[in-house]
Order: structure tokens, then sequence, then C-alpha cells
């Protein structure tokens, strides 16, 4: 008799078992992911000071978005992000001296990256501009001579560290990335 109930039990388990798996959903094939696009361009500004309270980081965020006409911003830690998902004309020089020149408490601007897809090349003077893709904008362009780069003319992402931005000249960029775009 306790083999019948036994048997009967896992009848009933294996029973609910296949069942469970019969109506367990069929997982779909995954769909392939496209990446989305880059953003036409990034600025990142990274902080030291008072970044945690809310009312800091709440005053970063106006003060950046304000001063980065339409860009999207994002305040994480001591790094502030701001993005352009479409062509425009970035407010370099505005955005990087909303920050600069803050009044917070214990809040300071260490340093500036600047990423866009354009070209390099000489300008008149013979000097690398950087000119940005479908905008026109342009700025000056270091780019170490060991770093490899697209002939003038040609399409590239490039990653930079902004420069002169302490002082009321011209920013020049840095370049710390070159790469084509594809």
């Amino acid at each position: 008799m306790t083999r019948s109930i036994g048997r009967r039990y896992i009848t009933a388990t294996l029973l609910i078992f296949v069942l469970a798996l019969g109506a367990a959903p069929v997982p779909k094939p995954a769909a392939t992911t496209v990446p989305a696009p880059a953003p036409f361009a990034k600025v990142y500004l990274a902080l030291r000071g008072c970044t945690s309270c809310d009312h800091c980081r709440t005053t970063i965020r106006q003060m950046t978005k304000g001063s980065a006409k339409g860009g999207e911003t994002h305040v994480n830690g001591s790094q502030v992000e701001v993005l352009y998902a479409k062509p425009r004309v970035v407010p370099l020089r505005e955005v990087i001296k909303a920050l600069a020149e803050n009044r917070l408490h214990d809040l300071n601007l260490v340093d500036v990256l600047f990423e866009a897809s354009g070209s390099i090349a000489k300008g008149a003077d013979g000097a690398l501009r950087f000119t940005m893709a479908e905008t026109g904008q342009s700025f000056p362009v270091s780019v170490a001579p060991q770093m490899e780069r697209p002939a003038d003319g040609r399409s590239v992402r490039l990653v930079a560290v902004v420069d002169g931005w302490r002082a009321k000249g011209a920013l020049t960029l840095v370049a710390r990335e070159v790469r084509s775009a594809a």
C-alpha cells in the first residue's frame, strides 16, 4: 500500500512538472539589437567637492542645463555629462563657465573632456583645427605626433581634453583619442 501511494506521489509530481514545463512560456529568439548611434557631441565635466547633497546636485544640474542650450544634462557623482543627440552648435565655453564660476561651497571644476564627430585638417595658418560635422563649428586641436590620425578632411570621432578654459582666451582641444568614424 505504501508503495502504491509512493508511486502515485511520484507520478503526480512528474505530471505536474511536465504540465508546468508545457505551460512555461517559450523563450523568444533574441532580437538583434542595433546599438544606438553615438550622440552628436558629449561634454564631460569633472568636479571636486560637494556633489553628494540633493541641493548641490540640483543646483549643478540647473546651472549646466541653463548653459547647455538643448543638451541633455546628467549629474553622476563627481561628473556632469552633457549630451547633444542631434547636430547643433555646442556652447562649450558657456557650459564650462557655468561650473567654473559657480558660487557653491566646496565645488571646483577640475577637468573637461569633449567628444564629437567631425574632421581634423590644417587651417589657413597651418595649425590643426577640428571642425564638427554638420555645424561647421571649429576649435584649434593639438594631436600628439605619435597619434595616428586620418588624412585631412576624413570623418573622425575625437575625444579631447579641453584646454584654456581657466583663462579668457580661446579653447584648445588636446586629442586623447582620434578614431575613424564608421
